[in-house]
């Protein structure tokens, strides 16, 4: 039978990666827009947080599926 809890909350390791990921991807938010040597541009920080989305994905499709860009 499948579960349906993400392993991000059962597996240490998943967690670690994809925190990681998550991390990497606040990191370039935070630093979007203050012309600092981490400001990557809009473009380049959106084309980023759509190559970890596409990693988490492999990593834990349950996850992914939570964290995901809804449009309402």
């Amino acid at each position: 039978m499948k579960s349906n809890i993400p392993k991000y909350y059962t597996d240490q390791s998943i967690k670690d990666k994809i925190d990681s990921l998550l991390q990497t991807n606040a990191t370039n938010i935070s630093a979007l827009g203050t012309k600092s040597s981490q400001d990557l541009g809009e473009k380049q920080t959106k084309s980023d947080w759509k190559h970890i989305e596409r990693e988490i994905k492999k990593i834990d499709p349950l996850f992914y599926d939570i964290i995901r860009k809804q449009d309402d």
